[in-house]
């Protein structure tokens, strides 16, 4: 390679991974005597980002047995060894798998889990991912020389790229240089984050001296136990990398009443670590959940065995300090943009703000998934807003809530009531929400959390509020906000669009429909109407007199055309099936019919409107084409049949017939020939 020759930089793209999945199962095929399934999978609203997977029924099964750990109730099908290759079969396992995979994505633990994210997209979610945190994060600590990297705690927290390790400070007086400890360290690789199959993080460090990390929050020097969270930069991460140390830098040092502190920050090119306290009772939602912090996060929340709601002091009281804490990062020109439960502490009845920080490094926001679907929440405030009334709602209810806007609010004083509606209602989410000053004027904490002025004047000497940028710090800020704030816009409109698309090729589809049914309907009354005129043909056919078997048949003609019409009433046929019929055979006395002769072909005759219908003085005896006078025939059909006046009335005019009385239409051509 030429010395000056540039090579070309590849852009990382980071995976959005709150960005909901859809998979359908569109057909089977039979492969070496198994069954695979084609597994077709979308990510977001658009369809050209999908792929199709093979999976087969022992996919699935590890995939469940890999859930079961959150206790939730899936339907999954079971195996059976005898029959299985059917045709029949395979089909109705085909809608049993597709039932069982639309339930592990509906529920958002589930789907945000590893194993789910492995099964339906294993290129991208096959990297170690703990692996490389335990790698940079051991780095970093080595070239502090500060703390010692401890044990791993293993998939708490519901970021897949987030992981947690306990951290202990290095004995003082070490003669070593730093970055040495005494204390050893036996390294053992996680299986659960590389190719192997088990998806449960196991100890990844360990120490000689260690004791379980839920038995004291202490260590041997007497300081408090800390906490390591190593996390990768998201999609949202718009700050120079030049200039991301500085922001950290700074940001490290914020104090705040109601914002946990942070002890130590460094982060490199792939992602940032931070130390923290660790507190042994959890978080908020491990409070409400009654649940253990170092559990894995799908068998503390999948299904928790208590939910205790908060009582209505204390929810005011803690909303009331999120709050405030929230409104000074917006006064320093920062968001949140991650109020939920999950990032609460509750210390000596005190509720402190944590992963605060998770802004700076871009990470998507955990109900990112429910505002991206109501174009008005398109701020960071107003996403702030939206996520503080979750977090109202699930230490009122106890439960947080599973859908973008809440259908019906109750078992809650009216206060509250309002409140939550004010945030959460369809309404609101649809037109505006209120602002961060406006929330903190609300009747519900004047009732309830009206001492809460009085509490933070007393408590702002002991601990001043602390959060200070450098100039270009700021501006990195600022424009971090506004490409935020961009993305966010960018995705409502796409699922705006999305959804529209969908309406009309709903609406289209059913147009089809409608004239579909509409054309069906007008076939089906036109062959009714073919089958009834037929039935009624058969069943009601022209009479015959006696031994003669004569049919008589009337020709009628109108001024737009004529029909020819039997004794039957409900027997009608045209003039040209008339013409054309053959006439009727003679029969002999013994009643055997003997064939005639055919006929001479008739002249033709003139339109059928000036031809009269009955005349008076005609003579039946000249009819053309009759075998027997019109008094013959008259008499033979009224001897035979019992006739009515009308029918009477229409064989007289029949039988006065007079041929003399027809005149003889000159065509145009015959005249201008003459």
């Amino acid at each position: 390679m030429a010395l000056f020759e540039q090579t070309e930089t590849t852009t990382k793209v980071t995976l959005d991974d709150t960005e909901a999945c859809c998979c359908t199962i569109e057909t089977a095929q039979t492969i070496d005597g198994h069954t695979e399934y084609v597994v077709r999978v979308q990510r977001g609203p658009y369809p050209e980002n999908s792929w199709r997977i093979l999976r087969r029924y022992n996919d699935f099964a590890s995939l469940n047995k890999c859930l079961q750990i959150s206790g939730i109730d899936l339907s999954f099908p079971g195996k059976k060894l005898i029959g299985n290759m059917r045709p029949d079969f395979i089909a109705e396992r085909l809608n049993a798998l597709q039932e069982y995979i639309n339930q592990v994505l509906m529920n958002p633990i589930l789907a945000s889990s590893l194993p789910t994210k492995k099964f339906i997209d294993p290129d991208s979610y096959s990297t170690p991912f703990h692996d490389l945190a335990l790698q940079y994060a051991s780095m970093s600590l080595r070239t502090d020389g500060v703390y010692t990297l401890g044990q791993s705690l293993g998939p708490i927290g519901w970021r897949l790229r987030k992981h947690y390790f306990k951290v202990v400070h290095k004995p003082q007086g070490n003669k070593h240089s730093p970055g040495h400890s005494t204390t050893k360290h036996h390294l053992i690789k996680s299986s659960s984050q590389s190719h192997g199959k088990q998806h449960t993080t196991q100890v990844c460090v360990t120490t000689s001296t260690e004791k379980d990390y839920n038995s004291s929050t202490r260590d041997h020097s007497g300081r408090d136990d800390l906490i390591l969270s190593w996390t990768e930069f998201g999609p949202d991460r718009y700050i120079d990398e030049k200039e991301i140390h500085t922001v950290l830098k700074n940001f490290g040092g914020v104090q705040h009443p109601y914002i946990v502190p942070i002890e130590h920050i460094a982060s490199n090119d792939s992602g940032a670590l931070v130390i923290r306290k660790f507190y042994k009772q959890g978080s908020l939602k491990d409070v409400l959940c009654s649940a253990s912090p170092c559990n894995p996060f799908l068998s503390k929340y999948g299904s928790p065995k208590g939910r205790t709601p908060l009582p209505l002091k204390d929810l005011a009281l803690y909303a009331r300090q999120i709050l405030e804490a929230i409104r000074f990062l917006h006064s320093k020109g920062m968001a949140c943009g991650h109020v939920h439960c999950g990032n609460v502490i509750v210390v000596d009845g005190i509720a402190k703000l944590m992963d605060v920080e998770n802004f700076i490094f871009g990470v998507p926001s955990f109900y990112r998934p429910f505002f991206v679907q109501h174009s008005k929440i398109n701020t960071c405030e107003a996403i702030d807003v939206y996520g503080f009334g979750h977090l109202l709602y699930e230490m009122c209810m106890g439960y947080p809530l599973q859908d973008s806007y809440a259908r019906q609010i109750s078992d809650c004083p009216d206060s509250l009531k309002s409140l939550l509606e004010s945030i959460l209602s369809k309404d609101a989410c649809k037109s505006s929400l209120p602002t961060l000053d406006q929330l903190t004027t609300h009747p519900f904490f004047g009732e309830y959390a009206g001492h809460f002025n009085d509490l933070y004047a007393t408590t702002i000497p002991v601990q001043k509020p602390h959060l200070k940028f450098s100039t270009s710090a700021k501006e990195q800020l600022k424009l971090a906000v506004q490409k935020t704030e961009n993305r966010v816009r960018d995705e409502q409109r796409s699922v705006k669009n999305q959804k529209r698309l969908v309406r009309v090729q709903e609406m289209m589809t059913s147009e089809e429909e409608k004239k579909k049914i509409k054309q069906k309907a007008k076939h089906e009354q036109k062959q009714a109407k073919l089958r009834a005129q037929n039935s009624l043909q058969l069943n009601n056919g022209p009479p015959t007199t006696g031994s003669a078997g004569i049919t008589a048949t009337v020709h009628l003609s109108s001024s737009t055309g004529g029909i020819v019409k039997s004794d039957s009433a409900n027997s009608i046929t045209s003039p040209q099936e008339a013409l054309m019929s053959p006439p009727p055979h003679a029969t002999d006395s013994g009643g055997s019919t003997s064939p005639q002769p055919p006929p001479s072909a008739p002249p033709i005759p003139g339109p059928l409107s000036s031809v009269p219908l009955f005349a008076a003085d005609s003579d039946p005896t000249q009819a053309p084409g009759s075998s027997a006078t019109g008094k013959q025939l008259a008499k033979s059909i009224s001897g035979d049949e019992p006739t009515t006046g009308n029918r009477s009335a229409l064989l007289q005019s029949i039988c006065n017939f007079n041929k003399s009385g027809l005149k003889k239409v000159v065509s145009p051509a015959e005249a201008g020939g003459k």
